[in-house]
């Protein structure tokens, strides 16, 4: 991995040169690295600029140019989606805002090579409000597990994905830390600015509490990867003191404050982030840890070895991940834990219905 950071840094112009003379088979599997951390569009603006024996062989790198290309072209479709669906939400009278993806790609020095995934937007009226105007407009996507904080909406029809949020977070697992965020989000999302894209994006501390967020809940459940890592190191590098200033006292009331000590030590050791951009003292213990998951099992956890074994298997090598999660984390993985039993309880209808223990592979 610490080739792949190396690389990573250069491509963002946090250093100015790669020096490492990489032997084809590096190449692949630094390439293949870019794909399972979802970087192959940032890594390629460094790449592109390698010459000579620093440069990855003439096959890889046409691959790798298309696959850029086509990640350029995904950002600007993004983009005009963003703008459309703030567009129809407020001629509805909703405030809305698009979160995460696109809001962030704007930060990046190259934003068109951030690598999308599917547009998350807020849609102000609760969820009651919001699932009402997108049924009456045809819009909702029917489907039988329903998630805490989204819909999804069903027009795709040109492939990108649009998760509608009625609540501004997936939360904390915590209770009384989630019950906090969330407040303080909705107290917050009011404070929109309107991108020279054309969609609304929240200020800085509302992004820089509910990613944090959205990373951990990630990592505690199936895992996260590089991109997201990425996203919030340029959060920081864009706010103020102010903004950092008012959502560090907060952590701890919001159930952060262990994680966010690892992943400021983790900034640190791949990026340098400053220690004046922190939001708290880093914990090398903590940090170490993340980094030990998104390096095993990068994006969302999409590889981790257990997705190819059985129901039964799976579900031993998750309980031994957990365990070994709970000597970092315990606090976090306790009340994990407690989501996921109320999970499993409240869809047991819902297994029986489709005669299945897991919901992983099911239609919904």
């Amino acid at each position: 991995m610490e080739k792949l950071f190396s690389l990573l840094r250069f491509s963002l112009g946090i250093t100015q040169n790669f020096e490492q003379k990489l032997t084809a088979e590096e190449w692949t599997e630094m390439f293949k690295s870019a794909h399972r951390q979802a970087l192959v569009g940032v890594l390629f603006c460094g790449v592109k600029r390698l010459k000579g024996d620093y440069a990855p062989p003439l096959p890889l790198m046409l691959q790798w140019t298309a696959e850029a290309e086509k990640i350029s072209g995904m950002n600007k479709a993004f983009n005009q989606k963003a703008k459309a669906l703030t567009e129809f939400f407020t001629a509805e009278n909703r405030k809305c805002c698009i979160l995460k993806g696109q809001a962030n790609a704007r930060l990046y020095p190259e934003p068109l090579s951030r690598q999308p995934g599917d547009i998350d937007i807020f849609v102000s009226g609760g969820k009651d409000s919001v699932l009402q105007l997108l049924e009456t407009k045809k819009l909702l996507k029917k489907e039988e597990l329903e998630a805490y904080h989204h819909v999804h909406m069903s027009d795709d029809s040109d492939g990108i994905t649009v998760e509608v949020h009625f609540r501004p977070s997936s939360g904390v697992h915590s209770p009384f830390g989630n019950k906090a965020l969330q407040q303080f989000l909705n107290n917050r999302v009011d404070n929109l600015s309107l991108t020279p894209e054309g969609f609304q994006i929240p200020d800085m501390p509302f992004a820089l509490a509910m990613q944090m967020a959205h990373i951990k809940i990630h990592l505690m459940s199936e895992g996260v990867g590089m991109r997201q890592v990425t996203d919030y190191y340029y959060l920081l590098k864009n706010s103020t003191k102010e903004d950092l200033d008012t959502v560090s006292p907060l952590l701890n009331k919001f159930s952060l404050k262990a994680f966010a000590s690892g992943l400021m030590w983790l900034l640190n050791h791949i990026f340098g982030l400053d220690e004046e951009l922190m939001l708290i003292k880093p914990n090398a213990r903590r940090g170490r840890k993340i980094l030990e998951e998104i390096s095993n099992h990068g994006n969302f956890g999409w590889y981790h070895d257990y997705y190819r074994d059985g129901l039964l298997k799976r579900m031993l090598k998750q309980r031994i991940r957990m365990l070994k999660m709970f000597f970092v984390f315990p606090k976090d993985v306790f009340w994990g834990r407690i989501y996921y039993y109320k999970f499993i309880i409240s869809t047991i209808p819902l297994r029986i219905r489709h005669r299945t223990l897991s919901l992983r592979d099911v239609e919904l």
